[in-house]
């Protein structure tokens, strides 16, 4: 007992160490070979944009340390070394936080035991996990003249702890707005380390949304404006001149995302895969290792880097996702936060129905376009009693490549939408209408629903009851919700008069509604290309509809507000009616579920061959049906048509 209490003295009074984090780190880190695909000694020299931000976390001017940076470059092991130096060369207590208590046990087990397991200098440092005192648990581990203590952001006892002095969080933009009522949990936890002289904080995250004026938004976002702002800028190897890796920097020819490379914004000189690399690590003889301060220093470092300045990633390889991420708002999102470590910024405004009602198009109603190869429907319930009171309000869509969709239709079917088997029910014409037959585009084709998605939201019981009619795989159950997916799992739910839940009766869609919103106004603000361009990604078509639909479908607008200190954003309406947008909403969800995002050209050449389209034959329109007969009007004469195959099969 005496020789360990004289050990820890002789800890608390070892005089300050000589090596810096970095320094530390090449000399005594060691990767485990379950969190590292090189396990081994670290070395800074393979990521080399680390060494700035690893030298401030040791520099005894600086008291906060932000790393606002891509996924999968240094963000963790940032912490994992400040980790391993301060209990190695430096002891002193410690917290590191996660967003919630099991993401910090996870961590716990799966990085930080590893790394002391595998680093010689920090193998013996943490007592044996099976002694009685208890000094080395998943949450909880001690060493000589200091501890480490793991803590959820979800958990605001955990944050009442006794005083400490490095304090590292990790992942804060995924933190609650709130520990409890006690407040921000980073600020609160901070507050621990107020007493010590030499305290110490890192922060680590991805952005997410860009700060308001009035402090909302991005945690990281924030603490990175709070700091001296620093960028990595390297040196151009053709003009030596020295700019921020930007992803306007980045080009390739049209079509050839694989062929992308980054230029230099002075010089205009592109940069081989190999340049990029050296340039990178050449940094490391720039003074402050190629990072440059772009505000006032006050004991706040803050670093941004994005995966530009990867040594692991290829400029082509990230100029692939970019591209795939142009196929909805959400998938773009994640790009400019994960990759390129930008804010993002929602565009709340809703777009201009005027404009959209000007550049409505001359094709018929009802009649399916050529580029249209899928049906999809929403639906919304009104509720009402008596013959009038109500009414199912339905949008039709038609989908073909690249997300592309034309409205077909806008219906309201009245009446009393309370009784599924009356006479004069709506539900019965919403019966006739997935039976009915629409004309398409190439003579000779036509075409049934798909899919169907209808919200349960009103009438709940009755839309279980008539969707138990149906095929589950064509008639989709929604309920809207704010959600991080498009569509949630499904759930069986009652699907009798008794309130029975069966696996085989009628299922439940949570759909997240602020994402499909987000993409659909996104989509509604492009522009209609020129003869000669491609149509851009998730284009809306419209026929000669009335302003009506066209105001309901732009009746609502993102706004932001801060609940129990999170900031919370929800889609409002800024007129009484906006069914056309849900119903929108609900199409776009069955066409979802219908697995329409994951078509690849094989998918739709498929169904082009099962409507007996052929891809010569595609300057047949829509006159060859002046005689047809359809359930909006009837012609003299009916020609055969050919039923799509590819509706039986799926049936």
């Amino acid at each position: 007992m005496l020789l360990e209490r004289l050990a820890q003295a002789r800890a608390v009074l070892r005089p300050p160490p000589s090596l810096n984090l970095w320094e530390w780190a090449d000399e005594y880190r060691y990767l485990s070979p379950e969190a590292s695909s090189k396990p081994g000694r670290w070395k800074t020299s393979m990521v080399e944009v680390a060494r700035g931000p690893m030298e401030a976390v040791t520099d005894p001017t600086v008291h906060t340390v932000t790393m606002m940076c891509c996924t999968q470059l240094l963000k963790t092991e940032l912490i994992l070394n400040t980790i391993g130096y301060y209990a190695h060369q430096d002891p002193a207590p410690m917290v590191v936080m996660l967003p919630t208590v099991h993401m910090g046990e996870t961590f716990s087990k799966d990085r930080i035991d590893p790394m002391f397991r595998d680093s010689p200098k920090l193998r013996g440092i943490l007592p044996p996990k099976r002694a009685r005192d208890g000094g080395n648990t998943l949450l909880h581990k001690q060493f000589p003249g200091g501890h480490l203590t793991i803590v959820g952001a979800n958990a605001p006892g955990d944050l009442a702890m006794r005083p400490v002095r490095i304090v590292l969080c990790d992942e804060i933009d995924k933190y609650p707005g709130s520990a409890g009522d006690e407040g921000d949990p980073p600020t609160l936890l901070g507050e621990r380390a107020a007493t010590f002289w030499n305290w110490k904080q890192i922060l680590t995250c991805s952005p997410t949304l860009e700060p308001t004026p009035d402090g909302r938004g991005s945690r990281i976002a924030i603490s990175y404006a709070q700091s001296d702002m620093r960028i990595f800028v390297p040196a151009c190897p053709h003009c030596g001149e020295r700019n921020e890796m930007l992803w306007s920097s980045v080009r390739w020819p049209e079509g050839r995302p694989q062929e992308a490379l980054y230029h230099c914004p002075s010089c205009e000189q592109p940069w081989s895969e190999l340049e990029r690399r050296r340039a990178i690590k050449a940094a490391r003889h720039l003074p402050n290792y190629g990072w440059i301060a772009t505000a006032p220093f006050e004991g706040h470092a803050g670093f941004k880097v994005s995966k530009l300045a990867s040594p692991w990633e290829p400029v082509s390889k990230l100029a692939k996702k970019f591209v795939k991420a142009q196929r909805s708002q959400e998938l773009l999102k994640v790009f400019i936060n994960t990759q390129l470590a930008e804010t993002w910024k929602d565009k709340g405004e809703a777009p201009d129905w005027q404009r959209l009602y000007n550049r409505r198009e001359d094709y018929p109603r009802n009649v399916v376009p050529a580029g249209g190869l899928l049906l999809f429907a929403g639906v919304d319930v009104q509720r009402g009693s008596g013959k009038d009171g109500g009414w199912l309000d339905v949008l039709v869509l038609a989908e073909g490549r690249n997300r592309e969709r034309w409205v077909i239709d806008h219906r309201q079917f009245l009446g009393d939408t309370s009784d599924e088997n009356a006479k004069d029910s709506p539900w019965r014409k919403l019966d006739a209408m997935l039976e009915e037959v629409w004309p398409h585009a190439h003579a000779g084709v036509c075409m049934q629903i798909s899919a169907l998605g209808i919200d349960s939201g009103d009438q709940t019981a009755v839309v279980y009851r008539w969707a138990q009619r149906h095929s589950s795989m064509r008639v989709r159950v929604l309920k809207g919700a704010n959600m991080a997916v498009l569509v949630g799992a499904a759930k069986p739910v009652q699907s009798d008069r008794q309130g029975k839940k069966s696996r085989r009766g009628v299922k439940l869609f949570m759909v997240g509604q602020n994402l499909i919103k987000a993409e659909l106004y996104a989509d509604l603000r492009r522009e209609l290309p020129g003869p000669d361009d491609p149509m851009p990604t998730g284009f809306l078509h419209f026929p000669q509809l009335d302003d009506e639909f066209f105001r309901q479908l732009t009746g609502e607008q993102l706004v932001s507000r801060l609940v129990k200190g999170r900031l919370v954003s929800a889609w409002e309406p800024t007129r009484l009616r906006v069914e056309a947008l849900d119903d929108a909403v609900y199409a776009r969800a069955a066409a979802y579920l219908h697995g329409v995002d994951r078509y690849t050209e094989e998918h739709w050449l498929a169904v082009e061959e099962s409507l007996g389209i052929s891809r010569k034959a595609d300057s047949t329109k829509s006159a060859a049906y002046s005689g047809t007969q359809h359930a909006n009007g009837a012609g003299e004469q009916q020609p055969e048509r050919r039923r799509s195959r590819y509706w039986d099969r799926e049936r």
